[in-house]
């Protein structure tokens, strides 16, 4: 990469930070369920943990968990490079790689670092899709360090979706955000074989895909918060 391309990429880091605080700073966001992070966070000091949803959510994810020092894998390509510079400007440590390219190597470094005691967070769709169907690197990440994987799942009452594979969401700005925790851990034993994955990652596609229709209907019914 070229100097002038670095900088436009690096300038573009910036301004996605500055978008992103001025528009979720007008947003109402109502946490669900966070009860289950915070108690494990306090039994487990220096332990990490993993952090599981679809791809479409990402943008309000760089913002939630900002300067928290999460691991989040980034595709090789040049998307992946403008995701990296975004979400570096939140503090978080991007690993590039994808199922596609340098998965092998990416996930080894992830396997290192929250093995260290940093939080992790994948959206497990990526990078291309299909939307809504998870990768089996998460899985085998969490059978690898023994860690327990958090889904997690957000909408908001007003937003905008982008016309791209995943409908990425944009909340308008004043937005209601639901940002919703999942009641329990998905955990693999050490021993799993390659068919208990598989089940591990269709039990995870149906966790996140239920905590979706729960959060896409959240404002059809709740009170105004």
């Amino acid at each position: 990469m070229n100097r002038l391309g670095f900088l436009g990429y690096y300038l573009f880091g910036w301004l996605a930070r500055l978008l992103a605080t001025v528009l979720f700073s007008t947003c109402r966001i109502s946490v669900i369920g966070r009860e289950i992070e915070e108690e494990y966070l306090r039994n487990n000091p220096g332990k990490g943990l993993l952090y599981a949803s679809w791809h479409r959510g990402l943008f309000l994810f760089t913002y939630f968990y900002r300067f928290l020092g999460f691991i989040v894998m980034a595709s090789a390509s040049k998307d992946g490079e403008l995701a990296t510079q975004a979400v570096k400007r939140f503090g978080w440590i991007p690993v590039r790689g994808s199922s596609s390219r340098f998965g092998k190597e990416a996930l080894h470094e992830m396997q290192h670092l929250v093995l260290e005691g940093h939080r992790a967070g994948l959206v497990v769709d990526a990078p291309r899709g299909p939307a809504h169907v998870s990768k089996i690197g998460i899985i085998i990440l969490a059978k690898r360090t023994g860690l327990p994987i958090i889904p997690v799942m957000w909408a908001a009452d007003r937003s905008w979706r982008l016309d791209n594979w995943d409908r990425t969401i944009i909340p308008k700005p004043f937005a209601r955000i639901v940002y919703l925790y999942h009641d329990r851990f998905l955990t693999v034993p050490e021993e799993a074989t390659d068919e208990e994955c598989e089940q591990k990652r269709l039990e995870l596609d149906a966790i996140l895909n239920t905590m979706m229709e729960k959060v896409d209907n959240y404002f059809l019914t709740a009170p105004t918060i």
